[in-house]
């Protein structure tokens, strides 16, 4: 029988084995399974309405003194747009108007400078905002656009290839996740402030390897994924590894935090009172990739790179042939009320079909539900346009032709 092209999860007793710092037990949950795997050999259009109930429109402020810069990303900060550009620029504008507020921060090695504004995260409890600094330390801005502190983690990471990524659980502790070393196993730690809070071990993969050094790369790229990005290493004895960048391990849902490492599937709930909790499963079916089979340049294996999660749905971006020149990024969509799973190809994005207008790309979500995607302003232009004799064009949209080729870009907010 023919498979339909929507693929339903199934809930299975799965029992995982973790440990806390002072030791852990086994424990058996009920978890959904998403078949991802299935959906990816059946994939289809996704569209507005497979994902979304509202989607407004907001046209950035555009002056000289709040031009938004190459490659820019927005998320949603309570009442705020949070928009990231180039390297250097972070610029906080009215979630509502679209009106410019100000700038946050800036890149630079004095005291109160960060090394980029990729990377980091904002606190909706707090309202500041996250930058990674130098030396492996964390800048803290709020939103008022002063400087808050320089936060240095308690427990460094280890020597490359080992990578540390943080988030905020709430308004007092950051979760940190530190990949597994040649003597450690991977880690998840909770800190408020200097305060080492927990760290639980995590028995899911094998030892980490071992420091490298200039000598053991043949070549270094760096890919964007639709998410943070990663880094891709092919190393002279032969052997290729790939190192997620940015702390697209975490992501939020309203009050909950959830993690997932590369190459294990189970996506877990972070607690600052218990242990990590599986929530999720993804099945990758034929196309799973695990930590043994890392530097394998294995056909049409899954490596999924962002999470992206509101009450309703959970959309995802993953990659795969990662190691050769067949190298491709997907959109999936994971609907919670009925378990509907979709991919479709990253490049076709996500078609309107709720106001008939440009296709979406969402980047980010807030804690609160709140998904953000970009529209160059040169796209919006063109799209009218090429439009020119359409009469039924919503209102909301019918606005935007007010937006200039040399405008700033108009953000999208979808619920």
């Amino acid at each position: 029988m023919k498979m339909k092209k929507s693929l339903l999860p199934v809930v299975v007793v799965t029992c995982l084995a973790f440990c806390a710092c002072g030791g852990g037990e086994a424990e058996k949950a009920k978890i959904e399974v998403i078949p991802l795997g299935a959906a990816f050999d059946n994939q289809t259009e996704l569209k507005t309405s497979d994902c979304f109930k509202k989607i407004r429109y907001v046209a950035l402020e555009t002056t000289d003194s709040c031009l938004v810069g190459q490659g820019a990303y927005a998320t949603v900060l309570n009442d705020w747009i949070v928009v990231t550009s180039g390297r250097n620029r972070c610029q906080l504008f009215d979630k509502k108007t679209g009106r410019f507020i100000r700038s946050i921060g800036h890149v630079g090695e004095d005291p109160e400078g960060y090394s980029n504004v990729h990377g980091g995260w904002q606190n909706p409890y707090t309202d500041k905002l996250s930058f990674p600094g130098w030396k492996n330390k964390i800048v803290v801005y709020g939103a008022d656009g002063k400087f808050d502190q320089i936060w240095t983690p308690p427990i460094p990471a280890g020597q490359f290839p080992a990578t540390a990524a943080f988030d905020y659980l709430d308004a007092d502790i950051i979760a940190g996740y530190y990949s597994a070393t040649d003597s450690l196993p991977a880690r998840i730690a909770l800190f408020r402030g200097e305060e080492v809070v927990r760290v639980e071990s995590l028995l899911t993969e094998q030892e980490g390897d071992g420091a490298i050094t200039p000598n053991d790369i043949a070549s270094i790229s760096v890919l964007r994924d639709g998410g943070d990005g990663m880094m891709i290493i092919k190393y002279k004895d032969d052997k290729s590894a790939v190192y997620p960048l940015g702390n697209s391990c975490f992501w939020h849902a309203d009050k909950d935090l959830y993690f997932r490492k590369s190459y294990n599937d189970t996506i877990y709930r972070v607690s600052a009172v218990k242990e990590l909790q599986p929530a999720r499963v993804l099945d990758l079916g034929v196309h799973g990739w695990t930590y043994n089979e890392r530097f394998e340049d294995k056909k049409d294996a899954i490596y999924p790179t962002k999470f992206m999660e509101n009450k309703e749905v959970v959309l995802f971006r993953f990659m795969t042939n990662v190691y050769n020149d067949k190298q491709k990024t997907y959109n999936a969509l994971y609907r919670k009320a009925n378990g509907i799973v979709k991919v479709c190809p990253f490049d076709d994005k996500i078609t309107d079909d709720t106001n008939g207008f440009l296709p979406l790309q969402p980047v980010s979500v807030s804690a609160s539900g709140e998904f953000a995607a970009i529209l160059p302003s040169e796209e919006v232009v063109t799209w009218f346009e090429d439009n020119a004799g359409k009469t039924d064009i919503p209102a909301e949209v019918a606005a935007l032709k007010k937006v200039g080729e040399e405008d700033n870009p108009v953000v999208v907010i979808m619920e």
